[in-house]
């Protein structure tokens, strides 16, 4: 198998990275949730590249794309984002462009995917309810049809983007009677709209995100994404695309890369560190775990570009591996630097600029994002092998 990019793949690369140095600042970079946060800077940082016609890149002219392209660019775009801690582009165009392409109605491609292409509205997944974690399908936030409208009724928590969304892409039950996978709806909701009230929670690492409240919100029945009752299989192939669209092993790359550079600097009792074997195993263990993570990434966009195939599958297992891998190597971090490792910021002098214990804290985070490490083994153990439920 031959792992190299073509000359023209590794030339959009080049222009992305000459980009991305040119109109990087601190006030762009995140070092969180890459994607998922929102200043005035981060937004004109992502309508540049929209400019440029980048996020238009491999999707269908008649919608405002670029028609077909590199099948990898989008992979190549949002890697060098990644290493570089910019704005992703993943979760507008690779869970809800590729979603709506998928199963929209004409209407709906028609209204929001050109306008998601020219970066003019963001997008919050509200799937996750308090009793509706892991297991998205107990979600109960009710959706009543009263004539051409639903009428909405819950509760949705963890909803990162929700504070400066313009639109919510929303898992609903409109059949409580039927089997819980088989009575949920899609709809796209107005974040704006009368009814929806939104409510700040602050994470362990000082991030932000929402609780957001449903009361009496009414959505015209022609936001329905695909047919009601069958929002299930959409969710199930919108967390596809989320496991390998939103994500990348970049970072992870980036902590590896680190660590490395301090190990060969630091000197335990005036022995340098990096000539102890049992250090020397574990970085090259690392190492390994990591490379095969990059190649989980390459396979799930190699087989999503190669046609219509959802890679739900492949993208359990990237999913499940860097949830593990991220575990890890956190835990190897603390264990080679010791009292080192647990210096903040604000503490002076602190290695790798005071980020390893923020790294620890991200990494739990990291097994429970999009479903999750232990419902990826479910669908692996199910789908992949034929084991029993």
């Amino acid at each position: 198998m031959n792992f190299r990019f073509s000359e023209e793949e590794e030339a959009f690369r080049r222009e992305v990275q000459e980009f991305i140095a040119e109109e990087m600042t601190e006030e762009i970079r995140s070092r969180w949730l890459g994607g998922l946060l929102d200043t005035e800077e981060r937004r004109r940082f992502v309508t540049k590249m929209a400019d440029r016609g980048w996020l238009a890149m491999g999707f269908p002219e008649e919608y405002g794309g670029a028609g077909e392209s590199m099948p990898l660019a989008q992979y190549i775009l949002n890697d060098e984002l990644h290493k570089a801690q910019a704005p992703i582009v993943g979760k507008n165009l690779g869970v809800v462009v590729n979603t709506l392409l998928h199963h929209g109605s004409e209407p709906l491609k028609r209204d929001f995917v050109p306008r998601i292409l020219r970066n003019e509205i963001q997008w919050a997944l509200a799937y996750t309810e308090p009793e509706a974690g892991s297991d998205l399908a107990n979600m109960q936030m009710r959706a009543v049809l009263d004539g051409d409208e639903y009428v909405l009724n819950g509760q949705k928590r963890f909803i990162t983007s929700a504070h400066f969304a313009d639109y919510m892409w929303t898992g609903v039950r409109t059949d409580p009677d039927a089997p819980k996978h088989r009575g949920i709806s899609l709809l796209i909701i107005d974040a704006g709209a009368p009814g929806i009230t939104i409510t700040p929670m602050w994470t362990i690492i000082g991030e932000r995100t929402n609780d957001v409240f449903f009361d009496n919100v009414r959505v015209p029945k022609e936001r329905l994404v695909g047919e009601e009752n069958r929002g299930w299989q959409y969710i199930t192939e919108a967390l596809t695309y989320e496991r390998f669209a939103m994500t990348s092993f970049a970072p992870t790359i980036r902590k590896l890369d680190r660590l490395i550079a301090w190990v060969k600097e630091a000197r335990i009792d005036g022995r340098p560190l990096a000539q102890d074997p049992v250090v020397r195993r574990k970085i090259a263990r690392l190492a390994v775990q990591i490379e095969m993570g990059r190649m989980l990434d390459l396979r799930c966009v190699c087989l999503a570009a190669s046609g219509d195939y959802v890679p739900y599958i492949e993208a359990a297992m990237n999913k499940m591996w860097g949830g593990i891998v991220e575990t890890v190597l956190a835990d190897e971090v603390l264990d080679l630097m010791g009292p080192f490792g647990y210096l903040w910021h604000d503490e002076g002098h602190a290695p790798m600029d005071g980020d390893v214990v923020d790294d620890y804290l991200w990494a739990g985070h990291q097994r429970v994002a999009a479903a999750g490490v232990d419902i990826a083994k479910n669908i692996i153990a199910q789908r992949h092998l034929g084991l029993p439920r």
